[in-house]
């Protein structure tokens, strides 16, 4: 198997760990058959790549054989932002998805015990063929016996609709929401999107609060499978 070096990961404070560990542990609350996991958010820049790349770390972390499939072909940050690097001819999502190579050619061992990776080393303007092809159907049947999670990095559901064609071949959903970013309505209508698929939402997570006096940066708005979340919990003051 090929190797894929993250020369920069983040060390993060300890109550956002907590609140990531957190995160984790609520996932083990659900049906063991939703292994494959969608991660997406309303709009940009509502941390949904972080938050992502965190709990796949926490999940490793405790053993569990984890594989993130970067999924956000269009504006990816991941391989600048973690400084990847290889010493195999570097191949990721968009190959395995054009036919150009297969599945074992794309899936990296990483430098984060039991953390495996299918990146996007190119960006695509126009994925969306790539993302409905017979071949994202065969990556995820294949994937789904091998790895304990599945965590799949999205793009934006307000932006393009490359969340909702990935979840057709995943197992739940779950939306990362950033406090005084996305408005209600548009909360509402990512989580309509998210339902009319017929696959479970499994929450939201409610991300750059500040919530000191609590002693936690996360807030973890979890529901049930299909997301009972009220956006004006925090108001209300609400967990």
């Amino acid at each position: 198997m090929k190797s894929l070096t993250l020369n920069r990961l983040k060390n993060y404070p300890f109550d956002v760990t907590e609140s990531i560990n957190q995160l984790r542990v609520n996932l083990s609350f659900t049906d063991k058959d939703l292994k494959r996991i969608v991660i997406t958010s309303s709009i940009p820049n509502e941390g949904k790549s972080t938050i992502t790349l965190a709990l796949w770390r926490s999940l490793a972390g405790i053993g569990k054989k984890t594989l993130l499939i970067d999924c956000d072909l269009r504006r990816s940050q991941y391989r600048t932002e973690c400084q990847m690097s290889t010493e195999d001819v570097f191949v990721g999502t968009a190959h395995v998805l054009s036919g150009q190579n297969d599945i074992q050619d794309v899936i990296y061992k990483t430098n984060v015990p039991n953390g495996y990776m299918i990146p996007v080393t190119s960006l695509i303007n126009n994925p969306g063929i790539l993302l409905e092809s017979h071949r994202m159907t065969e990556l995820m049947e294949q994937v789904y016996d091998v790895f304990d999670y599945i965590i799949i990095d999205t793009p934006p559901l307000a932006s393009v609709a490359d969340a909702l064609t990935v979840l057709k071949n995943a197992d739940a959903s779950i939306l990362i929401v950033r406090s005084g970013l996305a408005k209600k309505a548009l909360v509402k209508e990512s989580v309509e999107k998210l339902k009319r698929t017929g696959k479970p939402l499994l929450g939201m997570v409610l991300n750059g609060v500040d919530t000191s006096a609590r002693g936690s940066y996360y807030y973890k708005g979890y529901g049930d499978y299909y997301g009972n979340y009220d956006p004006d919990a925090q108001k209300k003051g609400k967990k």
